[in-house]
């Protein structure tokens, strides 16, 4: 499935209301390399990446931004499909923070929760990758990420297999995540109509 520019615009901003969220460029914002400084200090990632190579999401109490080191609706077809992936990612990290409100305290002092985190929301990765392109991401490659969150070989290994169990039912064609079947049934309404209808007329037949 191609996307554009204009849709991954207005599906973040659909995200961002249907999740309560405010979307930030990460650089504009101060308290960003505070947080950068201060995890470099925890030996958990070095501030230069954390500003420019990762998103981050942050809720406590009315505080519910996510921040963005890209510019959302540019670049190839691949980085649009990547940026879709990642709203869809930080969304379940919303949702995380949402049920359990120590979950921001959780995720920065225990290798294995920051883990159990991001494994959960490496799920949604894998099923809108599925979506988009009809192919799994590896939950090893998916896994091998967490090394940019200084996450151990262990947690490593736990995150890969509850990666390998989840993308049994995703290369079925399950989704489980709760914003991914959000996320997909807005993308199934941005399909042309004529789609639309010949994909209805070759389930009837």
């Amino acid at each position: 499935m191609k996307v554009t520019g204009k849709q991954v615009m207005a599906f973040w901003k659909y995200m961002a209301k249907k999740y309560d969220f405010d979307i930030v460029t990460k650089a504009d914002a101060k308290e960003m390399r505070i947080v950068g400084w201060a995890l470099e200090q925890m030996h958990i990632q070095k501030k230069a990446d954390f500003l420019k190579k990762y998103t981050t999401t942050i809720v406590l109490g009315k505080w519910r931004c996510v921040y963005i080191p890209f510019e959302i609706g540019e670049g190839t077809q691949a980085k649009l499909i990547y940026q879709n992936e990642t709203c869809v990612h930080e969304s379940q990290h919303v949702v995380q923070a949402t049920r359990d409100r120590m979950q921001p305290m959780k995720y920065l002092r225990s290798d294995a929760s920051r883990a159990f985190y991001e494994a959960d929301a490496y799920r949604a990765n894998m099923e809108m990758h599925r979506f988009f392109t009809g192919r799994m991401l590896s939950a090893k490659y998916l896994a091998n990420l967490l090394k940019g969150y200084s996450i151990g070989k262990a947690d490593r290994r736990i995150c890969e297999k509850h990666l390998i169990i989840a993308s049994k039912v995703v290369k079925r064609g399950g989704v489980i995540t709760g914003p991914s079947k959000v996320a997909i049934r807005w993308w199934k309404k941005q399909q042309p109509a004529k789609a639309r209808v010949r994909k209805v007329m070759m389930i009837r037949v």
